[in-house]
């Protein structure tokens, strides 16, 4: 059975009729690949007489899974024919589901082949973390040292690439403490997985595997059984993805090579998960003679949108040659605006939701605001609560809700009021100093015995700073530490504005520095909060006193803290409107994928932002890539209006930085774009916002500028403070004009090599 040609369109067809070989179906954004594959499914068991058990079609996510199951059946025109895939050989049914479900069920149906003499546990990441910090104590490695959660990483990536403890030398640095110390773990840690008959979810791909390379009779039994494999979403395999595909289908392992993938190498943007680009990159030669079907009809998106992003994704060289066209009508042009900070971004893009909102009659949910990190969508939140305009983060916490934010809050609170025990409790451990879980159970003890007249848990710790038979002397020395620290704070934070109370925080508990040892995306994550949280200070600070003269600054600083800790606790304890409430959506750019919405912003478009990428360092052409891919994801993700938005002024840890428009800007056509001056209506005072020497700057479209030139002898000995790596000096220089780099000695960092025009701007005049 394949549906009528109304349903489907040439290209569509073509992939649906190829039913024997190899198939690569390059299908672009809003191209209808779902419709191909599942009318494929449906073809193979109505028009072939495939019986549906010998059909095996996976995906990445369980929705996509229910989805296609779901449009299967429509085909067929049976409801509920279909499941997960579980049961007997004899069921003829296909198995759809995602690449860990068909797994696993593979792995119990088995299981007298696996190492397990019962059935197994699967262990999610908080309890693979757990097993690992067990592993550290048996292994006598100190967490300090070591942190657990990069070795997670490792130990993950590791799985990603199917390799085994073993094999792990031949993939990192020789000679490397932290490479040595990851095998250590990482051959315990699978030791202890076993005892636990427990799997995690790299492992539940790699055993599987494995089980198919080291007993082909196994091999042999699913190649006849899954005589037909459909992967959706190919280009977000890993490693050990391919392996296990390549043992069902690969003819040099016996298989029969009837195997369709779908996907696009433009939307390949999750290399840091594992994703290799080079699995869809490569298919042809690893199934010669491979039939390649294009389905380039886009279908959501307006001719002026599609037209920008092909732009955009056309100077990747990592792609296939393919190129997006649509019958939708034009539309609008992209609308390309630059802002004087990431204040006027926020209320300029809020504003022109209630504007194009009220003039044409759409729902808020109609909206969707992108950004490259977590951290900025704070702006958006303010302005869109202020607004009484309903929103939902897709794929995150809202700013207060994050834990980082929570903490930092929880600090302020102690300080304004040492009483607060439910704050106390929060950081006296956080970071931590060795004032665990046993310890405040023996606290709140001693607390407790006093019955109506008990003391604060304040109370009890000044006690147990003094007196070590509370607890035991050890502990009573770090509670003596914290007790001051907090008493030390308490004592300054009048004089200090909030922003030096903050940095204070920072620094004195290690905060930041214990982040950055993590090394995880989660960890970098959470320190742009930390950064946006200090521009919300420095907001804050200016609002507060900005308007006064110097003697009343002096008495509002006083209350700064608590009318600060009353407004962020007002703003976090807003409700949740319950029920279906149509809401701007906001998320990251990589949460976006798969989406789509009638207008969409992409915001924050400036170098070093998005593509994110550090400025003074040169940056890996396949990382630029990546970005690029991203930036097309995002752009084809709005099917009528799209803003793409840049500031000249952003502020990050309270500096001033003007970062140049994004690269991509310049990758379109101006016969794509309306640039829209939007400093122009703002609310009184914003348009000032702008400093004087940008307020009559031309709108760039291009790349950073230029390093004016100068003798190599004009650098050397010239001091810059940089942001990362502190104070410097220019003990180097090679190359000349906009290619010239100098080595740089830092006073903390050692030596570093820049591109000098990344640079610049670091240097004092």
């Amino acid at each position: 059975m394949i549906p009528p040609k109304s349903m489907l369109n040439e290209r569509q067809r073509e992939a649906v009729l190829h039913t024997e070989g190899p198939l690569i179906v390059l299908a672009g954004a809003g191209s209808g690949k779902t419709k191909m594959l599942t009318s494929r499914i449906a073809h193979l068991m109505e028009g072939c007489g495939v019986p549906g058990h010998q059909i095996l079609a996976m995906t990445f996510t369980n929705k996509a899974a229910a989805e296609m199951r779901q449009r299967v059946e429509k085909l067929l025109g049976a409801p509920s024919v279909l499941s997960w895939g579980g049961g007997d050989f004899s069921m003829g049914i296909p198995e759809i589901g995602t690449f860990h479900s068909v797994c696993i069920r593979i792995l119990r149906r088995e299981i007298a082949k696996t190492p397990f003499s019962r059935p197994f546990v699967i262990y999610d990441d908080s309890d693979q973390l757990h097993l690992i910090k067990t592993v550290f104590e048996q292994l006598q490695i100190n967490e300090k040292a070591f942190n657990p959660k990069s070795i997670q990483i490792a130990i993950n990536r590791a799985k990603c690439d199917a390799k085994e403890p073993h094999e792990m030398d031949a993939s990192h640095e020789e000679g490397s403490i932290f490479s040595r110390q990851v095998k250590r773990v990482y051959e315990q840690y699978q030791k202890e997985l076993l005892a636990n008959h427990a799997l995690d979810f790299g492992e539940i791909i790699c055993m599987t595997y494995r089980l198919f390379r080291d007993h082909p009779d196994l091999r042999k039994k699913y190649q006849q059984r899954y005589c037909y494999i459909h992967v959706d979403e190919y280009q977000d395999t890993n490693r050990s993805q391919y392996l296990l595909l390549s043992s069902l289908a690969s003819a040099t392992l016996g298989g029969h090579q009837n195997i369709c993938v779908v996907g696009d190498e433009d939307q390949s943007i999750y290399k840091w998960r594992g994703a290799d680009i080079r699995n869809i990159l490569d298919f042809e030669k690893d199934y010669p003679g491979a039939k390649i079907v294009k389905l380039e009809q886009n279908y959501r998106s307006t001719q002026m949108i599609l037209a920008a992003a092909s732009y955009v994704i056309q100077n990747n060289r990592s792609r296939k040659d393919k190129r997006l066209w649509t019958e939708n009508a034009e539309g609008h042009k992209v609308i390309r605006a630059q802002l004087a900070d990431e204040r006027a971004e926020a209320e300029m893009t809020v504003s022109e939701i209630k504007r194009v909102a009220e003039q044409d009659g759409r729902a808020y949910g109609d909206f969707a605001i992108f950004y490259r990190t977590n951290a900025q969508s704070r702006q958006f939140e303010d302005v869109l609560r202020r607004e009484k305009i309903p929103y939902q983060l897709v794929g995150g916490l809202k700013f207060y809700d994050r834990k980082e934010i929570k903490d930092i809050l929880a600090y302020f609170k102690v300080i304004l009021n040492p009483f607060d025990s439910v704050s106390l409790k929060r950081v006296i451990n956080v970071p931590a100093r060795g004032i665990g879980k046993t310890t405040l159970e023996k606290l709140e003890q001693v607390q407790f015995r006093g019955g109506h007249s008990s003391p604060t848990f304040w109370d009890v710790l000044e006690k147990a700073a003094e007196d070590s038979t509370l607890t035991s002397s050890g502990t009573s020395k770090k509670i003596a530490k914290f007790v001051e620290l907090v008493r030390r704070w308490m004592s300054e934070q009048p004089k200090l504005l909030l922003t030096e109370l903050y940095h204070l925080i920072l620094d004195e508990t290690g905060y930041i520095r214990d982040l950055q040892q993590e090394g995880t995306e989660e960890a970098r994550s959470r320190i742009e909060n930390l950064e946006e949280f200090g521009t919300l200070l420095q907001e804050f600070e200016e609002d507060q006193l900005g308007r006064f003269d110097e003697e009343t600054q002096k008495k509002r600083r006083l209350v700064l803290l608590p009318i600060f800790i009353e407004q962020s606790t007002l703003a976090s304890d807003i409700d949740q409107l319950e029920g279906e409430v149509s809401s701007v959506k906001l998320m990251t750019l990589h949460s976006s994928k798969g989406l789509e919405f009638p207008v969409a912003f992409i915001v924050g478009m400036e170098e070093g932002l998005f593509p994110s990428i550090k400025l003074w360092e040169k940056t890996p052409e396949e990382d630029i890539e990546e970005e690029r891919r991203l930036c097309y994801v995002g752009m084809t993700r709005a099917r009528e209006i799209l803003y793409l938005m840049n500031v000249v002024v952003r502020r990050i840890w309270g500096n001033v930085n003007y970062p140049e428009p994004s690269r991509f800007f310049s990758e379109i056509p101006r016969d794509c774009l309306e640039f829209k001056d939007f400093s122009q209506g703002l609310p009184q005072g914003l348009s000032q916002r702008l400093p004087q020497k940008f307020q009559s700057r031309p709108h760039s479209f291009g790349l950073m500028t230029q390093v004016s030139s100068s003798s190599a002898e004009d650098w050397v000995g010239r001091p810059l403070l940089h942001p990362e790596y502190g104070k410097g000096t220019v003990v180097a220089t090679e190359g000349s004009g906009n290619d010239q780099k100098v080595t740089i000695q830092f006073i903390k960092n050692g030596q570093r090599k820049f591109l000098l025009r990344y640079i610049s701007s670091y240097f004092g005049s």
